[in-house]
């Protein structure tokens, strides 16, 4: 039946709710409770926001004198209830987390799934769309239970679900509505971890997408890198060809041929085990590193793109830079954006000058990118880093957005300057590594 005091709230029959027990968290004290709850969801980081849902329910369920308390998300892809956070007294069984909730009692799942709560007083004396599910509903359900739908954007991914285990209880509709709006919260919650996590898995895609990019630009770069050891190669073995054929070979020019051989398949090696590496789609890899070596390796990977498009490009790195803490690829996808948009900023210039210089200040390590191309007007400076901006005939205006959102997440900041005489200059500032005992540094074995 559906309460007439609490409209599409399905309650079993039970003992009236006259006498019921009554919450104690009454007026000024619900009031503070609710406040809390909200202002501890919106204030904690989003990665804490599980062990945030593990506590609160831990609340409710003291406050209310209850047993257990969980939170099951709704799977998309098997519509299966699925524990995600439970807590529990000492002494009665606790969900495990990973959990799928059985559903032997199709009404049940069916009601919570279409956002009517579901408040149990008695597993004995159960609805009558039910009765085919007592058996499954006496050995898998508590003695009694309140279960509630969790909505985001009208559509339910999730239940909030309490219960006694030891002894029967009725669920008067003022508890009821006030769990409904606990739940609420709850879904505010999820929301904002929800967005969090998509956000993020944007900000993935679109690194791999520019990296993948990139590749026709690198075309000219790459061919050229690969064309000096795999050039050396031929050469060496024709010539070992032609000393073989001779009636005493020279051992030692032999030698020397096969060890030019090998160490020109090493750079070739390097080469492709370093593309493949900027390329692949991995997880985050944080590590100490230096920023001077982690652009060397990028510097390097464009020295032969430089030359191609006659741009003249220098490097400087301060010696013995402090520490950073970053991923090795993302950090060089972001320098590699900014070289690139620095060659494509002096293509129509007559002097095509680049420099990337990397130096110590205070707390921070920071590298400068400075072109000599006709600089970027005061009113673009505001949007440069926006997603799909761009001045560019044909660019996708997504190198500097993305390299923005890389510095961003390392704790940094990436500014773009008007030079005072010509061109313009991209400064990453990125925060120094603070430990109390010298860590071990990644320099890409580079020095």
């Amino acid at each position: 039946m559906r309460s007439r005091n609490s409209p599409g709230i399905v309650v079993s029959p039970g003992r009236s709710s006259k006498g019921a027990y009554e919450a104690p968290l009454e007026g000024k004290r619900f009031e503070d409770f609710v406040e809390d709850l909200s202002n501890s969801f919106i204030c904690v980081p989003v990665e804490e926001i599980s062990s945030q849902i593990d506590r609160w329910i831990k609340e409710i369920v003291l406050a209310h004198e209850l047993d257990r308390g969980t939170l099951a998300l709704l799977d998309p892809n098997t519509e299966k209830l699925v524990v995600r956070n439970s807590w529990s007294r000492n002494n009665v069984i606790k969900l495990p987390v990973g959990m799928v909730l059985d559903q032997r009692t199709p009404w049940f799942h069916r009601t919570i799934k279409i956002g009517h709560p579901v408040a149990l007083t008695k597993i004995t004396e159960l609805l009558r769309e039910v009765s085919n599910n007592h058996k499954a509903f006496r050995r898998y359900i508590p003695k009694s239970s309140l279960t509630l739908p969790v909505r985001i954007g009208g559509v339910v991914v999730a239940a909030l679900g309490f219960a006694t285990l030891k002894k029967e209880r009725s669920w008067p509709p003022r508890l009821v509505r006030r769990m409904q709006l606990i739940a609420e919260i709850f879904a505010n919650a999820l929301e904002r971890r929800r967005i969090a996590e998509e956000n993020a898995m944007l900000r993935y895609e679109l690194n791999h997408v520019s990296r993948t990019a990139v590749v026709g630009e690198l075309t000219a770069s790459i061919t050229h890198q690969l064309h000096q050891p795999m050039g050396a190669i031929m050469g060496n073995a024709e010539a070992i060809q032609t000393m073989l054929e001779t009636a005493v070979p020279d051992l030692q020019e032999l030698r020397n041929a096969a060890a030019d051989i090998v160490q020109d398949s090493l750079r070739a090696t390097e080469i492709f085990r370093g593309l493949r590496a900027f390329f692949r789609k991995d997880q985050l890899e944080r590590s100490p590193l230096d920023l001077g070596a982690v652009s060397n390796e990028v510097v390097r990977l464009v020295r032969s793109d430089a030359l191609f498009r006659n741009v003249s490009l220098t490097f400087n790195s301060q010696s013995s830079l402090p520490p950073i803490v970053g991923d090795r690829i993302q950090l060089q996808q972001a320098i590699l954006n900014l070289i690139l948009n620095a060659f494509d900023a002096v293509s129509d210039s007559d002097v095509r000058d680049v420099s990337i210089d990397i130096e110590a200040r205070g707390n921070e390590v920071q590298l400068a990118v400075c072109d000599s191309g006709k600089g970027i007007e005061p009113e673009m400076l505001s949007r440069i880093f926006e997603p799909f901006f761009t001045t560019k005939a044909g660019g996708m205006g997504m190198g500097l957005s993305i390299a923005n959102s890389i510095i961003l997440s390392h704790g940094g900041r990436l500014l773009a300057l008007r030079n005072s005489g010509q061109g313009a200059t991209f400064r990453v500032s990125l925060p120094v590594l603070r430990e109390s005992r010298p860590p071990a540094i990644d320099t890409g074995g580079l020095r």
